[in-house]
């Protein structure tokens, strides 16, 4: 009787430290969770105090620049009028000066973009809509391209509270960027649609995704900083901008590697609930 008693006294202990075990496990994994979602949120925090400061700067400095660049533009366009004539070699080159002006002027205007605070008009809009008109916009500067666009937008998604054209300005950036990863050789660019969560907030998840060369592990917490690119011609304003448009919709983004090799990027917003129809399924250009 007596190792009986204490035979289910040990059982009960080890029992009741099992659960004590798993309650320590559930909890700890719950704080590395919380601890995680912290991070992310301070480096979200910090890098829209970085945001804010330069393009503070960056709208001064802008239009400083812009009103010298009128008056030189135009006095090269009078200058190679006089002397078209007279001096051929003068008037090339008063033409490489406007089409430079040209050049800088718009990069001036992306800096605007970027720096201007965002007037946005929020209505219930069905995202795969706008991402459609995206993908026909960018198709429009890439005749004839190489580049495969596979849709799979998940069916019955409610309508996101977005200002449409600014989203579709981010859209277009990140297609535009996938096709130019992708280059003469093409590949597939997967845009995917989903519902999803984040901090509690329903929403929808947007998912673009190029089988490019990617992007360096190193720029990866950098990429939507201002002036950081890849590209050997790039701004490195583009996804600035895309960021800051997603912020301004209370969303956020975030930059994966594709398995297999190339770039996602998934794209948050929140939504109205607003019953729709079906979206459509899985399309293959």
């Amino acid at each position: 009787m007596f190792f009986f008693i204490v035979g289910v006294l040990v059982n009960r202990l080890v029992i009741e430290i099992r659960r004590q075990t798993v309650r320590y496990q559930t909890v700890a994994e719950a704080l590395a969770e919380t601890n995680r979602q912290l991070e992310s949120a301070q480096e979200e925090a910090r890098r829209s105090e970085r945001l804010a400061a330069l393009g503070q700067m960056a709208a001064g400095l802008a239009h400083e620049i812009r009103n010298p660049l009128g008056v030189i533009k135009g006095s090269a366009e009078m200058l190679s009028q006089k002397i078209a004539d007279t001096n051929p070699l003068a008037s090339e080159l008063a033409g490489y000066i406007s089409s430079e002006v040209n050049r800088l002027s718009s990069f001036v205007t992306r800096f605007l973009d970027f720096a201007r605070p965002q007037q946005i008009a929020l209505q219930p809009y069905a995202i795969p809509e706008v991402l459609d008109r995206s993908l026909a916009m960018v198709a429009e500067r890439h005749p004839g391209s190489a580049v495969r666009v596979v849709r799979n937008y998940a069916p019955g998604l409610p309508h996101a509270s977005v200002d449409a054209e600014l989203c579709e300005s981010a859209f277009v950036n990140l297609i535009q960027n996938a096709y130019e990863a992708m280059g003469d050789a093409g590949g597939e660019l997967r845009v995917e649609t989903g519902e999803a969560e984040r901090d509690g907030r329903k929403g929808i998840e947007v998912r673009i995704a190029d089988t490019g060369p990617g992007i360096p592990v190193a720029l990866r917490e950098e990429i939507f900083n201002p002036f950081v690119t890849t590209k050997k011609t790039g701004t490195g304003l583009g996804l600035s901008i895309v960021s800051k448009i997603v912020d301004a919709h209370h969303g956020s983004i975030r930059v994966e590697e594709r398995p297999g090799g190339g770039t996602s990027f998934i794209i948050f917003l929140p939504v109205e609930h607003v019953a729709v129809p079906e979206c459509g399924a899985k399309i293959a250009l």
